[in-house]
């Protein structure tokens, strides 16, 4: 069967190993596995799969008991299905990290020092400093240059863990640099990670709104009304944009400061049928 430790969305597991099984024998339907489960119509099963219905703690013990998952397995299964259907991002936090050690040699993922990367805006702040700051262990100085201010505790903290982390180092006149120029999430980074990102970043750009003066940042909103395919393009474009901007800042010359730009499309109302 599939390896469920190579997973954060047991929807994905469940529709993987039921195909799986379907493969090795035609007898495994969707009908057959529902009647297995004590399930009234194999319909339910798919609105499970398809996430338009949550998995009970009554029948998550009968899929553990269906697919024979061991000890280990079984509370991994237990902890995705918490993650998933939670609505609560704080939770969502928790449990991805108790998710985290179970994949811990299974899997190439986040490791928990990582993960704080993501967890704390002024980290990756503090690192884009030192990508021109001449760092020489002045933490004061260093607090200092990040709006809005941090902590010397919090500076000292935020280089410490970056070091640790691999992706600054010390040279040997005692001032540091960046192990590379640009990072990434990249694809295989779990949705609560990118989350924790977006949501710290909210928060200081409701402070820098008020902050600085018009002149120095850039704030506005459009609320439109749009197809679903006029949606996706805006969408798109967005995406574009943002690929277009790292590449202008790779070719950037004298940095000299720090900045935050936030992208968000959300909807506003629920969909319906267009004018023809």
């Amino acid at each position: 069967m599939a390896e469920i430790f190579e997973y954060t969305d047991y929807r994905k597991y469940l529709k993987d190993t039921f195909a799986e099984l379907k493969a090795a024998n035609r007898e495994f339907t969707y009908r057959y596995i529902a009647q297995e489960l004590g399930l009234r119509s194999a319909g339910y099963l798919t609105q499970i799969i398809q996430g338009t219905s949550n998995l009970s703690k009554k029948l998550i013990q009968k899929i553990i008991l269906f697919f024979e998952l061991k000890k280990r397995e079984s509370k991994y299964f237990e902890l995705m299905v918490s993650y998933n259907q939670t609505e609560s991002h704080d939770e969502k936090k928790n449990v991805y990290k108790k998710m985290i050690v179970f994949q811990k040699g299974k899997v190439q993922t986040l490791n928990p020092e990582e993960f704080e990367f993501y967890d704390h805006w002024y980290y990756s702040a503090i690192r884009a400093v030192l990508n021109y700051y001449p760092f020489d262990g002045d933490f004061e100085k260093l607090a200092s240059m990040v709006i809005p201010r941090i902590s010397i505790s919090e500076a000292r903290k935020a280089v410490a863990a970056l070091e640790k982390m691999g992706f600054i180092f010390k040279n040997e006149d005692g001032s540091y640099s960046l192990t590379a120029k640009h990072i990434t999430t990249g694809p295989a980074v779990d949705s609560v990670v990118i989350n924790n990102v977006v949501l710290n970043t909210l928060d200081i750009a409701k402070d820098a709104l008020y902050r600085f003066k018009k002149e120095e940042r850039s704030f506005s909103a459009l609320t439109l009304s749009v197809s679903d395919e006029g949606y996706q393009n805006i969408k798109n474009r967005i995406d574009d944009f943002r690929r277009e901007i790292v590449e202008m800042v790779k070719a950037d010359k004298n940095v000299g400061k720090v900045c935050q730009v936030n992208f968000q499309l959300f909807p506003l109302s629920v969909g319906g049928g267009g004018k023809e």
